[in-house]
């Protein structure tokens, strides 16, 4: 048996310190649904007479649709500190605050008493153990919903109020540490685009541009298919239809889910497949440089292999574009990811009634393509462009690391403050 340190108690939510009290959430706080509006009275732009709406995408998305409604719906208007949680949905569970307007009715607002401060409450109910919690709400039915009673049996940790603030402020300091990466991410990323659309469209210090079917070009560049840049544009199979199981180990099995926004290989989305089922499907063996280019599924995600990766094999839903060596294959999988590229994809997309690209789509891509000079001297330039997003975003995981291990601790007691 574990023994409990001085000043600490065993609780049904574990160990805590003998100050502090456990109590069922709705003992301290009262649940309030929104209301519902017609749209015909909801403007999209703000008046004397109007307060701003609350819908369930103002908290989980990053929305211009701002909507605005009557101020006479003032019994259900929350201030900017008010804990908010979408009740309906896909999303049903998300906590939220920071905005001040009339709460739509697929949200609740969680109000407390003089027992539990705002922060605080926000707080714990991010905690991982609540949102898994909600989680398992949401799978439980046909429509994922949260009902106040589901919210009466969650027991929560609470310190005298000092504490409370001090514990809401740390994590607080934490957040705004992360938010500020966050806005350099974006910084980043905007900058990138930018470079991205200016120097595969304008290249380096060019003076003379002529027409091309794609536009404006660099005189000395060349629009080429990408069918003749390469020794062979495949893709694969999936094992089972060769009488080939999935296995626990063995070659690396790519699938679209494989491969992230970023171009990143996703490791744990690998499946396996044994070396006697890579060697019947020769057709999709991946070979180092080779370009991955999502055709099903989440259209149009690029990757480049890299020594890490194989031996491995893919499906039908990634084609496989091998180049020819007189081509730099970095410039050709930023141009893949162009809005040159991704526009054309989608276009394809809407024409086809299910989301896919077939090879000769692929093969008939048009590439502004400078001299090899230029391709290695534009490739450098976006390349580090990313690895500073990498730097950045790596940062952010890390620092979310440290603040998961510090909520833990600050809302366990196990560190005082």
């Amino acid at each position: 048996m574990t023994e409990i340190k001085e000043g600490y108690k065993k609780t049904e939510i574990g160990v805590i310190p003998v100050e502090w009290d456990v109590v069922k959430l709705n003992k301290i706080c009262k649940f309030k649904q929104g209301i519902q509006v017609p749209l015909e009275e909801q403007h999209t732009t703000k008046m004397s007479d109007t307060i701003r709406f609350l819908r369930i995408s103002d908290y989980t998305q990053s929305t211009d649709d701002i909507r605005f409604v009557s101020k006479d719906y003032s019994d259900y208007i929350i201030s900017s500190d008010d804990v908010v949680m979408v009740r309906y949905g896909e999303t049903a569970g998300f906590i939220g605050t920071n905005l001040s307007g009339v709460l739509a009715n697929n949200l609740f607002s969680i109000n407390p008493n003089e027992k539990i401060i705002k922060k605080y409450l926000y707080t714990y109910l991010n905690d991982e153990k609540i949102y898994n919690y909600l989680k398992s709400l949401r799978a439980a039915g046909a429509m994922p919903a949260v009902s106040f009673k589901s919210l009466n049996v969650i027991k929560i940790p609470l310190p005298p109020l000092k504490e409370q603030e001090k514990i809401a402020d740390i994590l607080s300091t934490a957040d705004e540490r992360k938010d500020a990466i966050a806005v350099q991410i974006e910084k980043a990323k905007t900058l990138k685009i930018g470079l991205l659309q200016k120097l595969l469209s304008e290249g380096i210090n060019h003076s003379e541009f002529k027409d091309s079917e794609l536009g404006k070009i660099p005189k000395s560049w060349e629009v080429v298919k990408l069918d003749d840049m390469t020794i062979v544009i495949t893709k694969g199979t999936t094992p089972t239809t060769l009488g080939f199981n999935y296995e626990d180990s063995g070659i690396n099995f790519i699938k679209v889910e494989s491969i992230g926004k970023n171009g990143n290989f996703i490791m744990n989305k690998f499946a396996y497949i044994s070396e006697e089922a890579n060697n019947s499907l020769q057709r999709s063996i991946i070979k180092e440089n080779d370009l991955l280019l999502s055709i099903a599924g989440a259209l149009g995600r690029v990757a480049i292999v890299n020594k890490d990766i194989v031996p491995a094999n893919t499906n039908q839903a990634l084609s496989i574009i091998r180049l020819k060596d007189e081509y730099i294959k970095e410039y050709v999988y930023f141009y893949l990811n162009s809005s040159q590229i991704q526009n054309h994809i989608d276009k394809i997309n809407v024409q086809n009634a299910q989301a896919n690209l077939s090879l000769q789509n692929i093969k008939n891509f048009k590439i502004a393509l400078p001299p090899l000079k230029e391709q290695k001297q534009i490739a450098e330039i976006l390349s580090t462009a990313d690895k500073k997003l990498e730097v950045l975003r790596a940062k952010k995981d890390k620092h979310e690391t440290l603040k998961i291990g510090l909520l833990q601790k600050l809302l366990s007691g196990e560190v005082r403050v």
